[in-house]
C-alpha cells in the first residue's frame, strides 16, 4: 500500500500530567474546573473534574479541547475571526463538539498538533490562564 500515512499523537502519560497540572493550577487559584486532554483527532484521553466544579462545564471543556485539536488553534482565536461573520459563528456554535470561547489550546510537537487541552468552569480568562500554565509546566 502506498497511501498509508503516519500520524503523531499525544500519549496517555503526558495527557495525565497536563490534566493534573491544570487541576493543580486551578486549585492554587481557588477555582474548581473541568479539564479534558484530547489526542490529535480531538478524542478524549483524560478527563478530570474538581469537586465543586459547575456541572455544565464538563461538556464545555471537552468541546474546547476538541475545537483546539480539530482547527489547530486556540479557541480564543475564534472571537476575532468571527467578529464580522455572525452567520458562521451561529453555525459553528450549533455543532455539538465545538466551543468558540477561550480555554482550549492545541498541543504542539515539532510544529505538529498532537492533541489539545480544554479547561472550563472559571471565567474565560482564567480558563485560558490555567490551560497555558499546564502546557508551560509539562511541555515547556
Amino acid at each position: 500500500m502506498d497511501d498509508l500515512i503516519t500520524l503523531k499523537t499525544l500519549g496517555l502519560a503526558t495527557a495525565r500530567r497536563l490534566a493534573e497540572a491544570a487541576v493543580s493550577r486551578a486549585g492554587a487559584m481557588g477555582l474548581r474546573i473541568h479539564v479534558h486532554v484530547v489526542d490529535h483527532a480531538g478524542e478524549p484521553l483524560v478527563y478530570l473534574r474538581m469537586p465543586g466544579a459547575p456541572p455544565p462545564a464538563r461538556l464545555v471543556s471537552e468541546r474546547k479541547a476538541c475545537t483546539a485539536a480539530s482547527y489547530r488553534q486556540p479557541t480564543a482565536a475564534w472571537k476575532d475571526k468571527l467578529a464580522h461573520k455572525p452567520h458562521v459563528a451561529m453555525g459553528l456554535a450549533a455543532h455539538p463538539r465545538i466551543a468558540l470561547i477561550g480555554g482550549g489550546v492545541p498541543i504542539l510537537h515539532d510544529g505538529t498538533v498532537v492533541g489539545a487541552i480544554g479547561v472550563a468552569g472559571a471565567l474565560e480568562e482564567q480558563d485560558m490562564e490555567i490551560a497555558a500554565a499546564a502546557l508551560a509546566e509539562v511541555i515547556g
